[in-house]
């Protein structure tokens, strides 16, 4: 069975309410996000899942704060919601209502620029077919596009991609994308996490 204690992180995500998975009793289950052409499904933590505790309408556009996690061979990948905000809503309102339980709060990205990671391969195999050369260019690519802040870099253990060196996942959302030409890391990283023109030139 895979192991979702080797890897958890925070996470941030901002992206168009779309609704709720309910459970048998009448509680809310999970939260349905749209972020671009995807849809995630976000667990909400237990102090989330009364009824009584939304006034999200479908459209209003949200942040989802909370805690992720991804087996050792990154196969899986679990998102858990500890708190959720209304930025701005599909009809008129005067006020962000803040649903939160006892969990640290987090802050809003802004300018539109999503927080996420990327998860880079470092064995062996991914570092020695240009891993290490992917590793600079994607430092540089964040800086220019004004991300340094917004999108760390991290390097894990094997991807099991080892023929397709070397390899990458953006988080959230789980991209997995393999021998990536550098001219294309511009757009790579500007697709996954900028809104419209959010980043720099």
């Amino acid at each position: 069975m895979d192991s979702f204690h080797a890897h958890t992180s925070p996470f941030q995500l901002e992206g168009q309410f779309l609704g709720f998975i309910s459970k048998s009793d009448g509680h809310f289950k999970s939260i349905r996000l749209a972020i671009g052409e995807r849809e995630l499904q976000v667990k909400l933590d237990k102090g989330l899942r009364h009824s009584g505790t939304f006034g999200l309408a479908a459209g209003d556009w949200i942040s989802i704060s909370g805690q992720q996690q991804f087996n050792s061979s990154f196969t899986k990948l679990k998102l858990k919601a500890y708190q959720v905000n209304r930025l701005s809503c599909n009809l008129s309102c005067k006020t962000s209502e803040t649903l939160t339980n006892s969990a640290p709060s987090s802050t809003v990205s802004g300018s539109g620029r999503k927080k996420g990671k990327i998860l880079l391969c470092n064995k062996s195999d991914c570092a020695n077919h240009g891993g290490k050369e992917l590793h600079q260019i994607l430092e540089k690519t964040l800086g220019q596009l004004g991300l340094s802040d917004h999108v760390t870099i991290e390097k894990t253990s094997c991807q099991k991609r080892c023929s397709k060196a070397p390899n990458l996942i953006l988080m959230p959302g789980k991209a997995r994308h393999s021998k990536p030409n550098p001219k294309s890391i511009d757009n790579l990283i500007r697709d996954h996490y900028c809104n419209d023109n959010s980043c720099s030139s």
